[in-house]
């Protein structure tokens, strides 16, 4: 059914306080009235919001509880009056609505097809896009609750944008644009996203493990416990799987144990003792940022932490050398239940100056009663986080192990534990039919340039989508900054999250200034020469400073910041509140593996720097050319993982764009046979 047939939702706001004593009931007394009919004679959505002015920021902050129900007029009744005696949020919001009724609202949404499905799914999306607004400090509800095919799930998303549209109307800034929601980086993070059958069954083989581990009786106590790796390439969802499980064990928990009693229900005794570690500080930030605002912790870094914080924290000590700790004589302290890590391919397998050990993976297992990690070997980018090629084999099972049982696997001569594989292979990052996403794989896997394939519509659970990827070739970094600049600025209603990126193949240093620059800032920097070539920097005798994005354009140099570079140098306070890519003052920017790595963008531009290069019909990797010291200094000054490390930051940036990816090559073979493949 298309937009314009499904009836308008109806959409109602008033005082809290006039909701729960039947206030608003009693002005609607005529039951053929619209809004009598489908407020109070069908089911509803419901939004209640209690606003208090920031003190710390600009406008004001909300808590929000987002619920769905058969008598509205009864379940507000039930919050105001029943819920305060036994829950702090409600007792809160009651005493809030008692001391100032214009301070708490309600919002309903009726429809004349909702039923309970219906409601049920336009209730979790509304908590989805509520996590992801900036004024929300808080969101008060206790389930993700999705559901599957039923009649009419096809109009879901015409009567939510319809709803939300009205909603935006009332209050801007509680409701902002579905533009701005769908751009954040909590959006894409959310434990409110509608898992895929792939996703669902890979969740329930993780939480019967969790339970089973549990519960003590399969001997997970030993020194590592249980593993189990999610796998699967960029793109794939295990960043929404792994907030969804988190989600699910630090609330729903109960549907997979029993109490003292035998009886299912919600006991906080069920829940596990669960961590989530991150070893990437952006994301480690939209993370905690998520577990406060569902008030699974009161503030960062409490359950969601970095893996140094969490080992170091898990440890006993040996006996103090100075002022340094002595890992030598340490030891881990009482398990925790679930220990998830997501992105496990940044975990160091080196020590460095905060951490000690040698292995942060096995250091977590050791802490752990069961491990669940995202493990992708193709976005291992520092040669402090590679692993021996046995060693690799052994934790990956080389391919060769079931992902439905535990295999009992050995590291080196010692080290035994047990593990399970869980894959994911549906790609959904990239809205391409699978032609063009195959394309990107030879390019990277292979280093094979083929002819780009025509850009069409694709599949997607079953449906086809006619929306073609935005795949092009630009004859200059000029032209491309500007292209990527133009989709970030467009109209609201069609601005996407677009950005430039760059192969860390220009200096860069977040210690000290840039002495060649008269504001201290690190560049990406390129001119063109008079034989109409692209060259590393700036011509001999050129003005330095950056170009400006509202400047005109000067054809034949480019020069633009490296990430974060005019945060910093303004002191802006947006640091560490956003991610690099949502945070408007970075659209001058160009991004690395460092920022983007995990996110997601609408349109990705990507500066392919000298370190990739085409010679012999194929694509090489040049480390000397690298400005990354970590991807290309030898392990031990001995073994090179300098062409593993640079083929995975080219594998990382190539597959941020959901809807487009625009290229341009330094190398100039590399360039024209890029051309070539798109004409």
């Amino acid at each position: 059914m298309s937009d314009t047939t499904v009836p308008s939702p109806l959409v109602v706001r008033d005082e809290y306080w006039e909701f729960s004593e039947g206030k608003f009931a009693q002005s609607h007394p005529d039951e053929s009235d619209k809004t009598y009919h489908y407020i109070f004679g069908f089911p509803t959505v419901y939004v209640i919001s209690s606003k208090r002015a920031r003190s710390h920021r600009r406008g004001d902050e909300y808590v929000a509880y987002v619920g769905e129900t058969n008598d509205i007029t009864a379940r507000t009744r039930q919050h105001m009056k029943a819920d305060p005696s036994s829950r702090d949020d409600w007792r809160a919001l009651s005493e809030r609505a008692e001391h100032d009724h214009s301070s708490v609202v309600q919002y309903v949404i009726g429809h004349p097809h909702f039923n309970k499905s219906l409601t049920l799914d336009v209730e979790n999306r509304m908590m989805q896009y509520l996590l992801s607004v900036d004024a929300v400090t808080g969101l008060n509800n206790r389930r993700t609750n999705p559901q599957g095919d039923y009649y009419p799930r096809s109009e879901l998303n015409s009567i939510f944008s319809k709803a939300w549209r009205a909603l935006h109307v009332f209050d801007s800034e509680l409701f902002p644009t579905e533009a701005l929601i769908q751009d954040s980086a909590l959006f894409k993070a959310s434990p409110f996203h509608c898992l895929s059958k792939e996703q669902r069954e890979a969740e329930e083989q993780i939480l019967s493990a969790v339970a089973e581990a549990c519960s003590m009786a399969s001997g997970c106590d030993s020194e590592f416990g249980k593993l189990i790796l999610v796998q699967g390439a960029a793109g794939t969802g295990k960043t929404v799987l792994i907030s969804h499980l988190f989600y699910q064990l630090m609330g729903d928990f109960e549907d997979y144990g029993q109490d003292a009693a035998g009886k299912h229900g919600m006991n906080a005794n069920l829940r596990p003792d669960a961590f989530l570690l991150i070893n990437h500080e952006e994301q480690k930030h939209v993370y905690n940022e998520i577990a406060c605002k569902l008030n699974l912790q009161k503030k960062f870094d409490q359950i969601v932490l970095k893996p140094t914080s969490f080992i170091n924290q898990r440890t006993v000590w040996g006996p103090s050398q100075g002022k340094k700790k002595n890992w030598k004589g340490s030891h881990p302290k009482k398990k925790v239940d679930v220990a998830l890590i997501d992105e496990a391919h940044l975990l160091l397998t080196q020590s460095n100056q905060a951490y000690l050990g040698d292995n942060m993976l096995l250091d977590v297992m050791r802490r752990a009663k069961v491990t669940v990690a995202v493990f992708d070997p193709e976005q291992i980018l520092n040669s402090s986080q590679q692993w021996t090629t046995s060693d690799l084999n052994t934790i990956l099972g080389d391919g060769r192990l079931s992902s439905r049982s535990f295999q009992s696997v050995r590291l080196g001569d010692s080290l035994a534990f047990d593990r399970k594989t869980v894959e994911l292979k549906h790609q959904f990052r990239i809205a391409a039919n699978a032609q063009l996403i195959e394309w990107i794989d030879r390019l990277i896997d292979d280093g094979v340039v083929g002819k780009i394939p025509e850009s069409k519509g694709y599949f997607r659970e079953g449906l086809y989508v006619d929306d073609p990827y935005d795949i092009r070739v630009f004859d200059s970094p000029v032209e491309l900054f500007r292209a990527v600049s133009f989709a970030a600025r467009g109209p609201e209603e069609e601005r996407g999250l677009s950005r430039v990126l760059a192969t860390y193949d220009w200096p860069y240093s977040s210690k000290r200034k840039n002495g060649s620059d008269p504001d201290g800032l690190w560049n990406v920097e390129l001119h063109k020469d008079s034989g109409g070539v692209w060259r590393m920097g700036l011509a001999e005798g050129d003005t330095l400073g950056m170009d400006d994005l509202d400047s005109p354009v000067d054809s034949r140099r480019f020069c633009h910041p490296w990430n974060y570079m005019l945060s910093k140098q303004a002191g802006s306070k947006s640091i560490g509140r956003l991610a690099w890519a949502e945070n408007p003052e970075t659209l001058n920017e160009i991004g690395s593996t460092y920022t983007i790595q995990g996110f997601d963008l609408n349109i990705a531009g990507v500066i392919i720097g000298p370190s990739v290069k085409y010679r012999g019909g194929h694509i090489v990797f040049d480390a000397k050319s690298s400005q990354n010291s970590k991807a290309v200094q030898k392990r031990g000054g001995e073994i090179d993982y300098s062409v593993q490390n640079l083929r995975n930051e080219l594998n990382v940036l190539l597959k941020r764009g959901v809807h487009g990816l625009y290229l341009f090559a330094v190398d100039p073979e590399l360039q024209k046979a890029l051309k070539d493949a798109s004409r």
